[in-house]
Order: C-alpha cells, then structure tokens, then sequence
C-alpha cells in the first residue's frame, strides 16, 4: 500500500506535467513537431541508461535507489516551474530539465518493476497489477483536469511544481516501507558486463517474453502518440484546457472499470485468446476517431479505449512477473523497458510529425494500421497457448 499510494501521487503530478507540457511547448513555439521531441527525451534517455541502470538496481539497496531517484526527479521539475514562474524559461533549459528527469526515472522505474513481485505473492500478482493499473487511471483522472485548471489560472509554473510536490511525496512513502524490496537471494557479484551478458542469455532464450515486449512496445507507441492526438483534435472543435482534460478524466473512469474486471477474465482464458481479443477490441474502437466529430465523441472513444487496455498489460505483466527469475529481474526488466519506453518516445514523435505534415486525420488511420499489425502478429504466434491462468507459464519461455 505504501507503494501503491506513493505511486498514486507521483502519477497524479506526471499526469498533470502531461497535459501542460505540450501546452508550454505549442505556447513557446506553435509547433507540435517539437512538442513531441521535447516529450521523446524521456526515451531517448531511457536508451542511454537503462542496460547499465537494471545492472546496478540488482546490485543495490533499492529502496535507496526509490528515494534517491525520486528526489532527484523532484529538483528536475522543480527548476522547471522555476523558470517558468521568472519567465525565463527557453527551450534548450527545458530539454536539459527533462533529459535530468528521465535519467532519473529510468531508476525509479526499473526499482518499481523489480520490487512490485517481491512485495506480494505470486498468486496476487495480477491484482496487484490491476491495482497498480487502477491507480494510473486514477491519476488520470485527477492529473489532467487538474493539470488543465492549473495552466489556465495559473501557467506552467504550477503544473511543474505540482509535479515536483509529487516525487517528494512518492520519496517520503518509500522511506516507510519497513521491508525488504531486494531480492530473497541476492545476484551472486560479477563483473559489470557479466551482470549484463547472464540478463541478456536468459532474455535471448525467452521467446514468448520478447514477443510479449514487442506487442507491448507497439501499444504502448499508440497510447503516448494519442495523448497529443486527442489534444490536437480537440483544439480542431475549439475546446480549452480545461475540456481538454475533461476529455481524459473521462478516459480514466474507462481505465479503472477495465483495471477492475481486467483480474477477473484473466483466470479464465488462454494467453492467446486474452491477447487476440484486446487486440482486437483497441483496433475497432480506434476507428471510432476516424467518425468522431466533436469533444464529447473524442470523450467516448478515449474512454472505451482506456476500458479495453488494462487486459492487455495485466495479463502480460503477471506472465513476466512469474517467469522472470527474481535474481535477474532489474536487468531483464531494462531489456523490456528499454523497447517500452523508446515506443513511448518514438510514438509521441512520430505522431508530432504526422499531425505537422499529415494532418490529425491522416494520423488516426497511421495508428489503425500499427493495431491492425499488432493483431496480425498475436493470431499467427503459435506459441502464445499456455493459460493466463497461473498454471505451467513458466514452460511457455
């Protein structure tokens, strides 16, 4: 619960900085080409540090490296509002910022995905995976309301040091924590790049693993790219900050009915069949934006959207979580987040590009091929057959 709640709020401040920052950027420049660069740089950093970072996360105290990273997220976004509220704020500080931000992140999230398995027990995995889920939709739905009430009354300066309020807070809810988060049996100390070569034979041989992480990587490019496409269509029917983030509180009350039903279908099918009908869901639903035609459309279909998806990563998390061995979670878990998190940047950039030169309707139908793809690729893997369930997963790498 302590790292639920400081989750919570820390996802609460992201969801805030979410809304404003493109906002902050379109108001510096016009141009939601850089506003998707300045949003890729978490990416981009996340591809310089995680292999090293999941090496040193197995090796180190991670409950330091929760706080540790986490205030340091803090002072980034907090020199951010800064700048902002003494209006000096330019566009070069504000990629440092967020390159100081990212860098840290790669940290606390690596340490998030290693000690969530070892905080519960295998068989409550996928509801405490729903329950992490159910609090990201929570924070969606308060963050960008929020995020946009707090950028019309009062700029950027107060969306980013809400932000940083909220890693403090994160920091402060870990220091609480009385157990351990480091794993049972400690990695047995090698040298650096033989840390990293042990993850990387276990990964090479974890076929279904690295399949699941490549269809991941794939939705998760389509959901950062809709951020900044839900914001651009609604600008197109004249909507302001505030309906804007209106549109994904709506979405987020989808996101927490799904993250609530997600544990109960997911005992009861196969891992294909879990796969292959939420692939297929998202894919009809994303086709709804190509026939809607004002704000509170642009509402429904994020909403259904955000419905259908906690399946998905409910059901591949609670796979990994029990296949991957403890020892090496870190450093297999910065393999996949490594894929992850550069879909995430690479989405939101090239959904920059596409709305600067394509247009936001052409993007919609950009986005409904990658899914028609992602649903190809899960019905043709003949390997995705063990249950969802918790019985034999382990065989199926």
């Amino acid at each position: 619960m302590l790292l639920w709640s400081g989750q919570l709020v820390s996802w609460v401040g992201t969801e805030v900085t979410s809304i404003a920052l493109p906002l902050v950027v379109l108001s510096l420049t016009g141009s939601p080409a850089l506003a998707g660069k300045v949003a890729a740089i978490r990416g981009l950093v996340y591809v310089f540090w995680a292999i090293p970072a999941g090496a040193l996360v197995d090796r180190w105290n991670i409950k330091t490296v929760f706080v540790a990273s986490n205030l340091g997220s803090s002072l980034a976004m907090g020199g951010i509002a800064i700048a902002l509220g003494l209006h000096v704020l330019k566009l070069p500080e504000l990629y440092l910022a967020c390159a100081i931000e990212g860098s840290f992140f790669v940290f606390a999230n690596l340490a998030r995905f290693a000690s969530l398995p070892r905080a519960v027990a295998k068989e409550q995995f996928p509801a405490a995976s729903a329950q992490m889920g159910s609090a990201n939709q929570a924070a969606i739905l308060v963050g960008p309301p929020l995020g946009g009430l707090l950028f019309q009354l009062a700029g950027g300066f107060a969306t980013f040091l809400v932000d940083s309020i909220s890693y403090l807070v994160n920091a402060i809810s870990v220091l609480f924590v009385s157990s351990s988060l480091n794993a049972e049996t400690p990695a047995e100390r090698k040298a650096f790049h033989k840390d990293i070569q042990e993850a990387f034979a276990w990964y090479r041989k974890a076929s279904v693993i690295r399949f699941l992480n490549l269809m991941t990587a794939g939705r998760i490019g389509v959901e950062a790219g809709l951020y900044l496409l839900v914001v651009v269509l609604a600008k197109e029917y004249h909507a302001s900050s505030v309906a804007i983030g209106l549109i994904f509180t709506t979405a987020a009350i989808g996101g927490i009915a799904g993250s609530w039903v997600a544990p109960k279908i997911h005992s009861r099918y196969s891992l294909k069949q879990l796969l292959a009908g939420v692939s297929l869901l998202s894919l009809i639903v994303f086709c709804l934006y190509a026939l809607a035609n004002s704000i509170y459309a642009l509402g429904f279909v994020t909403a259904l959207y955000y419905a259908v998806d906690p399946l998905f990563h409910v059901t591949t998390s609670s796979y990994s979580a029990r296949v991957i061995p403890d020892r090496l979670r870190a450093r297999v878990v910065s393999f996949t987040r490594l894929q992850v998190l550069t879909a995430n940047s690479l989405g939101f950039f090239i959904v920059g590009q596409s709305l600067e030169y394509l247009g936001a309707h052409d993007t919609v139908y950009l986005f409904i091929g990658v899914l028609v793809i992602l649903f190809v690729l899960i019905t043709a893997n003949p390997k995705l057959t063990q249950r969802g369930s918790t019985n034999s997963l382990e065989s199926a790498t």
